[in-house]
């Protein structure tokens, strides 16, 4: 029988084998059979991918034929302010184009461009007149309206009394709206995100390609959407991503999550052998603590035994004369030197295992060092749908601060904001100077505080209770550091919060520290 299968069976007794057995029993055979679950699991991962894939292609052709469609009624609204509305009640197309001339457009841009007004002209005039001059602004507006079918476009036409004032119906012209539109949305404000994938829209008989937002190796695309809206009907939006395609992908993750397993059954294999290294590693460290504690008690007993003797003989008044008990308080003198010397060392030491911070302070904007924060971070802020808000005046003092630290301490807060926020998200980070300190607070309207839990939150460890608490990760320790960090600039930590409305917590920070302020 091998050493290793000797160690695993050895006797209860031994504290190696019951830490091997229990590391076999409770972690290794469990884990294995994961392992196997997990292999069985693959082929039905690997499909959920591949249709995790194909919906948001699917999306993305969807937001696009939106966002053209969105498009086409910004510009035909556009169109018809500039023309005015007397040249498009008629709708005769002759009349149009001349009206499209005069007005310095293309005559050709459209097929039909009419008003079809259930209000007197002025009214019309007037909810033309009262749209935005900017064409984004145009599209913002339109953002979510849906035509009623049929074979031309439509935009609606408000009122100041909120009712209908006409209906600009129109069907631009297809050389027009399938290339200058399409190559004006593809090239200026189509958003392909890290160039993730790339879109082909081609031209029905002949299938032509009208656009491409980048070149591709073959005609391999898989998602596509024919367009259903006049102005684009008929033509048909693919989708493939950049890299590789869909079941290169499904593929290429289902050769990752395997090896990932064996990796893990490997580690786990060789874990056992770690163990035993590492429990007898363990046991010698403990002989060795063991030996210290029963030193440093051997070292502690012995000069506090002379102590106590001699104290007790200078006591009673049995000293035989004045240069005895002179003898006796050098003595005493001495061991207590002993005493503190001994124990500054166990001090020191357990400074050293705690491994205690050092900070290192400087003048610093600390304006700066919170909007360098909030850029890092403002791409996942916005990411996850938060509006952000900054009120961070540029005239703020500087202040003697460790610029790391605070910049940890600012990002904890901000952090617990985007954490504890689930359903309003907002977040705002201030600052302002107060005297002879600079004040820093970051609000939120996530769930709160509880009164209770505002004394406790700022402890090692500690997490309030509360069901959406403890079903988000976090350790306890962000808001301990906090207050740590906050402490050793020689400044403090408060929370003001309601349940349900939200958190300021505020930092406040005085511009020249204390000497000695710093934690060790």
């Amino acid at each position: 029988m091998s050493r290793a299968l000797r160690m695993a069976a050895a006797l209860p007794s031994d504290p190696r084998g019951r830490i091997v057995s229990i590391f076999v029993g409770a972690v290794l055979l469990p884990s294995l059979a994961l392992s196997f679950l997990s292999f069985q699991a693959v082929p039905r991962l690997s499909e959920n991918t591949k249709m995790t894939l194909v919906k948001n292609a699917e999306r993305v052709l969807w937001y696009v034929e939106k966002e053209l469609e969105t498009k086409v009624r910004a510009r035909a609204l556009e169109v018809a302010r500039r023309v005015g509305p007397e040249a498009l009640v008629d709708g005769r197309l002759e009349q149009v184009q001349a009206a499209l001339a005069r007005a310095g457009l293309d005559p050709e841009m459209f097929e039909s461009l009419r008003l079809e007004g259930s209000s007197p002209l002025g009214k019309v005039k007037d909810a033309l007149s009262r749209g935005r001059d900017d064409f984004h602004d145009l599209r913002d507006a339109l953002r979510g309206f849906e035509p009623a079918p049929g074979p031309e476009d439509s935009v609606p036409l408000g009122s100041d009394d909120g009712h209908e004032a006409g209906i600009l119906r129109f069907t631009f012209a297809c050389d027009y709206s399938h290339r200058t539109l399409v190559k004006e949305y593809f090239e200026n404000e189509f958003v392909n995100s890290e160039q993730g994938f790339v879109i082909r829209l081609v031209e029905p008989p002949s299938w032509d390609t009208l656009y491409e937002t980048a070149p591709t190796p073959d005609d391999r695309f898989e998602v596509k959407r024919v367009m259903a809206s006049p102005s684009f009907a008929g033509l048909k939006l693919m989708l493939r991503y950049k890299e590789r395609s869909i079941e290169d992908e499904v593929r290429r993750l289902a050769v990752v999550k395997t090896s990932l397993i064996l990796l893990i059954d490997l580690m786990l294999g060789a874990g056992l052998y770690l163990v035993y290294k590492n429990v007898k590693r363990e046991l010698h460290l403990s002989r060795l603590k063991s030996d210290f504690v029963a030193n440093v008690s051997h070292e502690l007993k012995t000069p506090l035994a002379l102590i106590r003797l001699f104290a007790e003989t200078l006591e009673l008044g049995r000293v035989p004369g004045e240069e005895k008990a002179k003898q006796y308080y050098r003595v005493i003198n001495k061991e207590s030197q002993r005493l503190t010397q001994l124990i500054n060392n166990i001090l020191d030491f357990s400074r050293i295992e705690a491994g205690r911070k050092e900070y290192r302070f400087a003048r610093a904007d600390v304006g700066r060092i919170v909007h360098d924060v909030i850029e890092s971070y403002r791409f996942p802020i916005e990411q996850q749908g938060f509006t952000l808000e900054v009120d961070v005046p540029e005239e703020l003092p500087a202040a003697e601060v460790d610029k790391e630290a605070l910049s940890q301490a600012v990002i904890n807060l901000v952090n617990n904001a985007i954490k504890y926020s689930p359903d309003e998200k907002h977040l705002r980070v201030s600052a302002r100077a107060e005297g002879g300190s600079v004040s820093l607070a970051v609000a939120d309207r996530g769930i709160g505080i509880a009164k209770t839990d505002q004394k406790r939150i700022f402890e090692k460890f500690y997490r309030a209770e509360n069901s959406l608490v403890h079903e988000t990760k976090g350790s306890g320790l962000g808001l301990s550091l906090v207050q740590h960090i906050v402490e050793a600039h020689g400044g403090t930590a408060r929370v003001e919060s309601v349940p349900g409305k939200g958190s300021t917590f505020t930092l406040v920070l005085p511009l020249s520290r204390k000497e000695g302020a710093a934690s060790a």
